[in-house]
């Protein structure tokens, strides 16, 4: 086996539950945090349920899941890795997580992993008082600003934001990359205010300025359609069905940046899409394009003098290869297709510490999908594309 200096765009880490208590009492309780009762500690997750997917959720089966997030569950307070591990949540048994930047070196390391992009913080929920959102976010990255700033050359920290609020999230970026923070961390879908709206032009303007990468994950929303209930939960098919409907809906995020004018806007904003695989991104190009010049697309209407709205210059492949990635842990179709999308487009990540990741095995991993691939393009995929776009220095 090769030992390759890996870079993970894809690591997972939570904020301890004791941070709520820098918080004043009513916002406290809207946050995760430890809830002392008479019979003992509880950890509580108020407000978990992405919007607007409440209904969804119960007619699926799952009223049980929301009441376990809002009610709380009892824990031990000093058992730090018990408590990180149902933070991270679906850990594998090999993980030793914590909440410290030397335990996450730890772990790097005895993973033979050089480098990685941070995902979590305050990233995937927003609450219904902006007012809390403003302050959990702010202070979420506070703490993992204080925890990781003497590894920013390592670690690429991702950037919470009160993504209800776009002009309150536009000024904490512009906190948070002072202080060295990147990425924007963005759910795939926010269903409130598509990526489209444009209320979001001032947060890609101020991304694009600031040089600061969006990094958006797959999550529970695109999942949670009600159409989707009625396999995500059933037994022996679920969990299979709920992948796939995370990773292959990403190519609508791509389609909304790529396609609406977004990116030619912004030439240059990068946007990675996480944990999402990229075996359809070659297909995803192909097919756009076709469509684009096809009848009916934009360079016929533009043709016959109609003016197609957020029509774009270029093809959608275009902006696509300039300025987007997916990132993949185990894809030999996308690394086989990257003749077609390019080899910027791909990025390598591990899902530490989540059970269906590939720690701490990685080394192994690259070793076997990118048999007979040339070390070069190897390395552009599982290390350097990563360290350029996140700023990485290892």
């Amino acid at each position: 086996m090769t030992k390759r200096p890996l870079i993970t765009t894809d690591c997972h880490i939570a904020p301890p539950p004791t941070l709520a208590d820098e918080l004043p009492q009513r916002m406290r309780s809207r946050v995760t945090h430890l809830e002392n009762r008479s019979d003992g500690v509880y950890l509580v997750r108020p407000e978990q349920i992405p919007e607007g997917m409440r209904e969804a959720l119960e007619a699926g089966g799952a009223t049980g899941m929301t009441a376990l997030m809002e009610q709380g569950i009892k824990v031990d307070p000093d058992d730090e890795s018990a408590l990180a591990r149902v933070l991270a949540g679906d850990c594998c048994a090999e993980a030793l997580v914590g909440f410290t930047a030397q335990r996450y070196i730890d772990e790097l390391d005895r993973d033979g992993v050089v480098g990685a992009v941070l995902i979590g913080g305050a990233a995937f929920s927003t609450h219904s008082d902006a007012d809390v959102d403003i302050a959990w976010t702010r202070l979420v990255n506070d703490w993992i600003h204080d925890e990781f700033k003497e590894h920013l050359n390592r670690f690429a920290p991702g950037i919470s934001l009160p993504l209800g609020d776009v002009e309150a999230s536009v000024e904490e970026l512009e906190r948070a990359a002072g202080l060295g923070l990147r990425p924007v961390l963005l759910p795939d879908v926010l269903p409130s205010r598509p990526y489209t709206d444009p209320a979001w032009e001032p947060l890609w303007e101020a991304a694009e300025g600031l040089g600061v990468p969006l990094a958006t994950h797959v999550g529970p929303s695109r999942a949670l359609y009600p159409w989707a209930m009625q396999t995500h939960f059933t037994p022996g098919q679920g969990a299979t069905t709920g992948f796939v409907l995370t990773s292959l809906g990403m190519a609508e995020t791509v389609c909304w940046f790529a396609c609406s004018g977004v990116l030619e806007r912004h030439p240059e904003l990068k946007i990675v899409m996480t944990e999402c695989s990229a075996g359809w991104l070659a297909w995803l190009m192909h097919f756009l394009d076709h469509h684009y010049s096809g009848r009916f697309g934009n360079e016929f209407l533009t043709e016959q003098g109609f003016s197609p709205m957020n029509a774009t210059e270029a093809p959608p492949s275009y902006y696509i290869r300039r300025q987007i990635a997916c990132t993949f842990m185990d894809d030999p179709i996308a690394i086989r297709n990257r003749d077609v999308t390019g080899l910027d487009c791909l990025m390598w990540g591990n899902d530490y510490p989540h059970q269906e990741g590939v720690f701490p095995n990685s080394q192994d991993w690259v070793d076997k999908q990118f048999a007979g691939v040339p070390e070069d393009e190897l390395m552009q995929m599982v290390h350097d594309n990563a360290a350029k776009v996140f700023g990485l220095k290892v």
